[in-house]
C-alpha cells in the first residue's frame, strides 16, 4: 500500500471532505424542508442518544489502530480491532435495545423511539468503519475511507429525500426516523466497500490479545472522557427542550427552537473542520511519527490552519447570517442563532487541533478532566439560562460558548505545558 505524504493525505481528505459535507449539508436543507422544525427537533434529540451507542466502538480505537499501524507497518493493529468491535458490538446490542424505551421516557418525548431502535444495527457497523478507517490512516492511504464517506452521504441523502417524498402521511415520528433508517443502510454500505478497498490477504494464526490489550489501553481514557461528555450532552440535548417549556414555549414551539438549533444551526458551525478535521486526522499519525523539531512543526502547522479557518468561518457566519437564514433555510428567525453561535467555529477549529497534537502525543487521558468539566458547566449553564424567558434558546447557545471555551482553554494549556516539559523532543 502506497503512503502518501502528510500533505498531500490533508488535501485528499478536504477534498473528499469538502464534497461530504456539502452533501450532507443539502441533506440538511432537504431534510428542513421535508421534515418541518418539529420534526428535525425530535431527530436531534434522538441523535443525541445516537451518539451514546456509538461511543465506545468510535471514540478511541480508530486512534489507537492509527498509531499502532504507523508504529509497526503491518495489519496486527486492523485484525485486532475487528475482533476487538465485534465483542464490544455483542455486549452493547442487547443493552441498547433494552434501554431505548426508558431513554425516551428519560427524555419526555416517545417520539424519538423509533428512531432509537432503528439505529441499533449501526453500533457493530460504524464500530468496524472505525477501525478500518484508523487503519487506513495508520498505512498513509486516506482514499478508501474518504471513498466510503462519499457512498454513505450519498445513499443517506438519496434514501431519506425517496423516503420522505414517497410518504407523505408519517407522523413526526415517522419522519424523524427516516435518517435513522437510511444511516444504517448507509453505513453498512460505505463499509462493504472500505473492506474491499482495502482487501487484506489471509494472515498467520498471530496472538491478538496482546494487540488487544494494547488497543484498549491506547483508547480507554479517550472512550471514557467521550462517554462521560457524551452523557452529559445527552442530558443537554433532552434538557434544552424542557427548559424551553419552562420558560414559557409549549412543546411544539420549544421542539422547533431545538430543531433549529441543532438541526440547522450547528452544522454550519462545522463547515471549517472540512480542513481542521482532515488535518486533525493525519496529524495524529504524522506526530506520533517524528520526534524533536519536526514534531512541534507538525503541532504548530495544526493550530494555525485551526485557527485562520475558524476565525475565518466566525467572520463569515456573523456577517452573512441574514442572507443564509433568508435564502437557504428561508427562515429569517434563525439569523439571531446564527450570529450568536458563530464563535463556536472557531472553538471547534481549535478543538481539532488539540485533539489531533494530543492524541498523536499518546496524551488523550490528559483531555479526560477538561473534557468532563467542560459537559458538567453546559449543563449548569443551559439548566439556568434556556429557561430564562428573556434568552432562552440563546441561553442554551450562550452556555455551549462558555463551556467549550472553557475546554479549548484548558486543552491549549496542555499542550502549551508538554511543550515545556520537553514532551515534543521526545520519541513515544
Amino acid at each position: 500500500m502506497k503512503k502518501q505524504s502528510v500533505g498531500k493525505q490533508a488535501a485528499i481528505l478536504t477534498c473528499f471532505n469538502a464534497l461530504t459535507r456539502a452533501l450532507g449539508f443539502l441533506l440538511r436543507i432537504v431534510l428542513s424542508r421535508l421534515m418541518g422544525a418539529e420534526a428535525v427537533g425530535v431527530m436531534e434529540l434522538s441523535h443525541s442518544a445516537h451518539m451514546l451507542s456509538i461511543t465506545p466502538v468510535t471514540a478511541g480505537l480508530p486512534l489507537a489502530v492509527s498509531r499502532m499501524t504507523a508504529r509497526d507497518k503491518n495489519d496486527l493493529a486492523l485484525r485486532a480491532g475487528r475482533q476487538l468491535v465485534w465483542k464490544i458490538s455483542l455486549c452493547l446490542l442487547p443493552v441498547w435495545l433494552l434501554l431505548s424505551p426508558v431513554m425516551a421516557y428519560l427524555m419526555r418525548d416517545l417520539r424519538v423511539l423509533p428512531s432509537l431502535l432503528l439505529f441499533a444495527p449501526c453500533i457493530p457497523v460504524l464500530g468496524l468503519s472505525a477501525i478500518y478507517n484508523g487503519y487506513c490512516y495508520g498505512s498513509g492511504n486516506v482514499f478508501p475511507p474518504a471513498l466510503s464517506e462519499i457512498l454513505e452521504q450519498l445513499l443517506r441523502f438519496a434514501l431519506s429525500a425517496l423516503l420522505l417524498l414517497s410518504l407523505p402521511g408519517l407522523t413526526v415520528a415517522g419522519r424523524a426516523a427516516v435518517p435513522a433508517l437510511a444511516t444504517a443502510a448507509a453505513e453498512a454500505a460505505g463499509l462493504t466497500l472500505v473492506i474491499f478497498l482495502v482487501r487484506r490477504r489471509p494472515a498467520g494464526a498471530a496472538q491478538l490479545s496482546p494487540a488487544q490489550r494494547e488497543i484498549l489501553q491506547l483508547s480507554l481514557p479517550l472512550i471514557l472522557s467521550r462517554l462521560l461528555t457524551t452523557m452529559l450532552r445527552t442530558a443537554s440535548g433532552a434538557l434544552i427542550p424542557l427548559r424551553l417549556m419552562v420558560s414559557g414555549l409549549d412543546r411544539t414551539a420549544a421542539m422547533e427552537a431545538f430543531g433549529m438549533l441543532q438541526g440547522m444551526v450547528m452544522p454550519l458551525l462545522f463547515l471549517p473542520g472540512i480542513l481542521t478535521g482532515a488535518l486533525g486526522t493525519v496529524g495524529t499519525s504524522a506526530i506520533a511519527e517524528r520526534s524533536g523539531y519536526a514534531r512541534r512543526r507538525m503541532a504548530i502547522v495544526l493550530f494555525l490552519s485551526a485557527l485562520l479557518c475558524g476565525c475565518a468561518g466566525t467572520a463569515l457566519l456573523h456577517s452573512g447570517s441574514a442572507l443564509i437564514s433568508k435564502h437557504l433555510y428561508a427562515l429569517p428567525a434563525l439569523s439571531p442563532l446564527l450570529r450568536a453561535a458563530s464563535p463556536l467555529t472557531l472553538l471547534f477549529a481549535l478543538q481539532h487541533a488539540v485533539n489531533g497534537v494530543m492524541s498523536g502525543l499518546g496524551l488523550q487521558k490528559q483531555l479526560l478532566l477538561p473534557a468532563l468539566c467542560s459537559a458538567v458547566i453546559s449543563l449548569i449553564c443551559l439548566y439556568l439560562w434556556a429557561g430564562d424567558p428573556a434568552l432562552r434558546i440563546l441561553g442554551a447557545i450562550r452556555a455551549m460558548v462558555v463551556s467549550q471555551t472553557l475546554g479549548v482553554l484548558w486543552g491549549l494549556w496542555l499542550v502549551w505545558r508538554r511543550t515545556k516539559e520537553g514532551t515534543f523532543k521526545r520519541t513515544l
